[in-house]
């Protein structure tokens, strides 16, 4: 090899080195973040959580992300990207090293939402509630009832990472928030905050009532002899009727209306009973 060569070839090593130390400078300014943000679109999150549920079989075994990335047909670095955000927002969680089995309202998710996919969101949105980035929203609630993109993703930021290249999964973020639908839209296309708690439901849409007799005990002791209709004394007799109505998320209005109409065929058997 000549000089020249040996020169050349030098050059390009210098180069390639100054290349790598400008790319190890970029990396130490850019400051720690506080939490981890999602790397994926909310479809391919919701995917990566059911096939973690499908391959850890329903949480019982914890599974790496390979598993995950085969059931889901998505390639395992972008399943390995989020495992963190997915594991400090308690979606998923670490058994040990590399290896996470989904929370129990994942499960819960996975198994409801072929036959429910609206309802079935109840149950991220549950996880969300107790994450940093609900406690945000809320707070941000309590200042405006209702928020833009923008006021979403700095508020975020200041939160979660100083630094502005960050912004795309801060939107990823908020993306994520409106497809399980704990964020909702008004008519200008602002964000909201949905109205009130919401409980989940697993029982069947059911109808109960039961009858509380209230009559004091003195006056519900029989006497030990026989009396004749003009010597019994008058009682009156009070009661109260405590209806209890099961309903999920995704009760119809037709389902209601059959309840309703339970509850009125009870009271009135009730009523008939009494009279």
């Amino acid at each position: 090899m000549d000089d020249e060569t040996k020169e050349d070839q030098t050059s390009l090593e210098l180069e390639g080195e100054a290349a790598q130390e400008t790319v190890e400078k970029k990396r130490l300014a850019k400051m720690q973040g506080t939490y981890a943000l999602p790397a994926s679109d909310p479809e391919k999150l919701s995917k990566i959580l059911k096939a973690y549920v499908i391959a850890s079989k329903q949480g019982a075994e914890a599974v790496k992300y390979t598993d995950v990335g085969a059931v889901a047909a998505i390639h395992p670095t972008e399943v390995s990207r989020n495992n963190t955000f997915l594991s400090e927002g308690g979606f998923i969680i670490a058994e040990r090293y590399g290896y996470y089995r989904p929370s129990p309202e994942v499960t819960n998710y996975a198994k409801q939402a072929p036959w429910d996919e609206e309802s079935a969101k109840a149950h991220i949105r549950s996880l969300i509630e107790k994450t940093w980035f609900g406690e945000t929203v809320r707070q941000q609630f309590q200042l405006q009832s209702a928020l833009n993109r923008s006021q979403l993703i700095r508020a975020f930021g200041i939160k979660a990472t100083p630094d502005p290249s960050d912004a795309n999964r801060l939107g990823l973020l908020v993306d994520f928030l409106v497809y399980f639908e704990y964020l909702l839209t008004d008519e200008q296309g602002n964000f909201i905050a949905r109205s009130g708690g919401e409980q989940i439901s697993q029982a069947s849409h059911s109808a109960d009532a039961f009858v509380v007799d209230e009559t004091p005990l003195t006056e519900r002791i029989q006497p030990l002899l026989p009396q004749s209709p003009s010597e019994r004394p008058s009682i009156e007799v009070s009661c109260r009727v405590n209806v209890n109505l099961n309903l999920t998320p995704g009760t119809t209005d037709e389902e209601l209306q059959s309840l309703v109409k339970k509850v009125k065929a009870t009271i009135a058997m009730l009523q008939e009973r009494v009279d």
